[in-house]
């Protein structure tokens, strides 16, 4: 895992946490919105790194590695994380631990009910296809992606972790971000949480997630983006994006 830092070391700390096959580097303008009044920490998540060749584990030890930065850094509270699908669970996963005290947390399609034996089986072969495929620079997978995953200008960092991904991060992704229940007792004291979701088919765990977390957590707040995919609105219409998480904060 690498760490990119902007901002000023004094002021409120600010974690952004991608989401699968998402180069770190869709935070940018996120980044440059609140950077003037956050210091800002966005992880380089293992198994998605550029530069170098590293394997994801599991969201376990991906939240405990950001939990040791953090605590070399001195930082023992943060006021914002904001994690984005497999981000969302890492983010949350923050939350249930307890080692960081979490002011505000924003969860974006975050997968928090377990998916199906049947439903994970064609998610890893999903994602393996796109990994491999993208390996190849196979023109309509590539395309496709642009369409539908991530804006053509983040294609060279996305290219870039996908040759430096070690061979079975993309199977340890799918099978722990999608496995086992996300806990329903944790402490919401002195937090405040947004949770956003699409309405298109391929949010249907999100939705599920958003059910749940409004079940057991009083004082949650939804935000429904209507006819959208999962990642949709952060993605591609990131202004509108801001907007919804600028008010959330400012509350």
């Amino acid at each position: 895992m690498i760490f990119h830092t902007f901002g000023d070391v004094s002021k409120p700390k600010m974690v952004l946490i991608h989401g699968v096959l998402c180069p770190w580097q869709m935070w940018d303008e996120v980044v440059e919105y609140y950077r003037e009044k956050y210091y800002i920490i966005v992880p380089e998540l293992d198994g998605h790194t550029q530069n170098i060749s590293t394997r994801f584990d599991s969201v376990e030890d991906e939240a405990a590695r950001i939990e040791k930065y953090l605590a070399l850094c001195g930082i023992s509270e943060v006021d914002t994380v904001c994690g984005l699908s497999m981000g969302g669970r890492i983010a949350a996963m923050l939350w249930k631990r307890g080692n960081v005290a979490i002011k505000k947390l924003v969860l974006d399609g975050a997968p928090l009910v377990p998916a199906s034996g049947f439903v994970s089986k064609v998610v890893v072969n999903f994602y393996i296809d796109i990994v491999q495929k993208c390996k190849q620079r196979d023109p309509k997978t590539i395309e496709n992606s642009k369409k539908n995953f991530l804006p053509e200008k983040y294609t060279e960092p996305f290219l870039r972790l996908i040759d430096k991904m070690e061979g079975d991060s993309i199977t340890n992704v799918c099978r722990s971000v999608l496995g086992g229940d996300f806990a329903t007792n944790l402490s919401t004291e002195g937090m405040k949480i947004l949770y956003m979701y699409g309405t298109k088919s391929n949010e249907m765990l999100s939705k599920k997630s958003a059910k749940l977390i409004k079940k057991h957590y009083c004082g949650i707040k939804l935000v429904k983006c209507k006819g959208m995919m999962h990642a949709e609105l952060l993605c591609f219409h990131t202004p509108e994006w801001l907007k919804t998480v600028d008010a959330f904060l400012s509350e």
